[in-house]
């Protein structure tokens, strides 16, 4: 499945497939703008069908509910919500449109890659580990950078070929490079959610 979502100031598309013949990703996603930021964030639940969506659905809505706190603050309020879940691996970013700056917190294997002024890359790292409601440290990492900028994002049920990544973000659109990437997909072994943004 495929969404698009055109913000003020940034593009998202988004696409997600479930694991194998599964009726249910137990990845979300939650892309949203205010005047002076955006927040991302992918949230994929241990396992999968029913019980890793449950997790990772409210692992996202308490994302949604502190979009206005730092990053880390996001991360304690989602791992507070998974109490007595499964659990998830989890990364969130945020963009100050006043600062040109981003700042990414994860826990897990979710990946971002950032593309700045045309070509200089990024790849924070996130930390080892998921979140269960049990007490975790983590700390932001910060990111200058000079417009454009592009993005991708995704959990781990596919592998990019950093080869590749120079056509992707000259892409037209994040929906162009979107499909680009799912044309690249096969043996697909687990849920898979990948983002691509664009900011001019």
């Amino acid at each position: 499945m495929i969404e698009s979502h055109d913000f003020k100031k940034i593009q998202v598309s988004a696409y997600q497939k479930p694991k194998g013949d599964n009726l249910i990703c137990g990845d979300s996603y939650i892309v949203l703008e205010t005047e002076n930021y955006f927040v991302c964030a992918i949230a994929d639940g241990l396992g999968s069908g029913k019980l890793a969506k449950e997790s990772s659905e409210a692992a996202i809505s308490a994302i949604e509910q502190a979009h206005d706190q730092s990053v880390e603050r996001m991360l304690d309020e989602a791992n507070d919500s998974l109490v007595g879940k499964r659990g998830v691996v989890m990364a969130v970013f945020k963009i100050d449109y006043r600062l040109n700056e981003l700042f990414y917190c994860g826990i897990g294997n979710i990946n971002l890659i950032v593309y700045s002024d045309g070509e200089k890359m990024t790849r924070p790292i996130s930390y080892s580990g998921y979140l269960s409601g049990r007490p975790q440290k983590y700390r932001a990492e910060r990111i200058k950078f000079e417009n454009p900028i592009c993005f991708l994002m995704y959990s781990d049920g596919f592998n990019l070929n950093v080869k590749n990544n120079d056509v992707l973000f000259k892409m037209k659109s994040p929906e162009q490079a979107v499909y680009y990437i799912e044309q690249c997909l096969n043996n697909i072994t687990d849920d898979i959610t990948y983002l691509v943004g664009k900011m001019d």
